[in-house]
């Protein structure tokens, strides 16, 4: 999917997204507290609510270009219901499951639902009353249903910070299994594995690719001239018995005879090899969205993974929040929000309305001294 525009308002927390426009790639910048991370999850929400997540007091307004080329439009709102800490989840007097107030999805510029409390319209004729827990999306079984659900998967929340010292979970019995049934990049790509378990079935069945990741690797690492994803040795001390069947990445560096095995590698070199693989194993239409995309990630590391993200010719769509200067400088402005909050209210701007340098560098030095950029308080209108 291509998120376009988007609206969300969480009641229950009084906080509330105004209308935010996003790009293929989008960088949130701006104050530390003003919502950059919260506006990630509030877009992530948007899968939770998809899959039958109640959100209690979520109102959301979401404008999306399917990766047919469908567009879309999916409003939709749940009850705030009081509830407090001291509710127990075992108190049946208690209704915790917010209902839907109202939802619309209209698609390509026709309303094709529209539900409230008292009844549904599907297509302009009232139709039978569903459970109003959950989202029309788990309940009518259309083909424009099943478009809208398929893209709000591709939805993604790419966090790697605990996946370098995960095993891929599976011996080599159930990846024989995977490599049948996943046996083309198509097939890889439109699956939902996790990115190590991609990674690894093109090292199986789809070199060409594998070695496209590998080479692009060492691009940005010169002193790797090798990686592999095999069982360790099961002679190596660290490695416990249970896991000899286990696949894990191995990189093997110039100069050095043993190579080196994933809990081992340094974790901006790790990190930098995942986001690597997601730019070539992802499904077409993936929505990317990456907080603190700086963390763990070296400076080599920062400079080119974005380049490949602005050089990208996939449809893929980027939505990161950042801190760290060579992130910023490296982006072109154009593609910068900032984020700032009033109150319980957060907007985002564009850059460019801030007339700021020509240059990168000079348009970064004058955004650090923006009050906006500052404070996190909204000044202009």
């Amino acid at each position: 999917m291509k998120l376009n525009a988007f609206q969300f308002q969480d009641k229950s927390r009084q906080w509330k997204l105004d209308k935010t426009s996003f790009d293929k790639l989008t960088l949130l910048v701006g104050a530390s507290g003003v919502g950059k991370t919260q506006i990630l999850r509030a877009i992530y929400a948007l899968k939770e609510i998809s899959m039958g997540e109640s959100m209690n007091g979520a109102v959301w307004n979401v404008d999306f270009t399917a990766t047919n080329g469908d567009k879309f439009q999916w409003l939709g709102a749940f009850e705030k219901k009081e509830i407090t800490i001291f509710d127990s989840d075992e108190d049946d007097s208690v209704e915790k499951t917010s209902k839907i107030l109202y939802e619309k999805i209209f698609k390509n510029g026709t309303l094709l639902v529209n539900r409230d409390k008292d009844k549904i319209e599907f297509k302009g004729n009232e139709t039978i009353k569903l459970t109003r827990e959950k989202s029309l999306l788990n309940h009518l079984e259309e083909d424009f249903v099943s478009e809208m659900k398929n893209e709000m998967a591709k939805i993604h929340m790419s966090d790697h910070s605990d996946s370098q010292i995960e095993p891929f979970r599976i011996n080599f019995f159930n990846a024989n299994k995977l490599s049948k049934k996943y046996n083309t990049l198509k097939k890889i790509r439109q699956s939902e594995l996790d990115i190590k378990v991609k990674l690894y079935l093109a090292y199986k069945v789809e070199k060409k690719t594998f070695n496209l990741i590998k080479e692009r690797f060492i691009d940005i690492f010169p002193q790797i001239e090798n990686l592999k994803i095999e069982p360790i040795d099961f002679h190596d001390e660290d490695v416990p018995a249970f896991m000899e069947e286990y696949p894990f990445i191995q990189i093997k560096e110039k100069g050095v005879s043993n190579w080196v095995h994933q809990n081992k590698i340094s974790s901006g070199m790790f990190r930098s090899l995942l986001h690597i693989s997601e730019l070539y194993l992802s499904a077409e239409g993936t929505l990317f969205l990456i907080d603190e995309f700086e963390n763990s990630l070296g400076i080599n590391c920062i400079d080119e993974l974005t380049s490949d993200i602005l050089q990208s010719r996939r449809e893929l769509q980027f939505i990161l929040t950042s801190h760290h200067p060579y992130i910023i400088n490296s982006i072109n402005l154009k593609f910068w929000k900032l984020v700032t909050r009033n109150g319980g209210i957060v907007k985002t701007h564009d850059a460019t309305k801030f007339n700021l340098g020509k240059s990168k560098h000079d348009a970064f030095m004058q955004l650090l001294q923006l009050e906006e950029y500052q404070t996190g308080s909204t000044i202009i209108a």
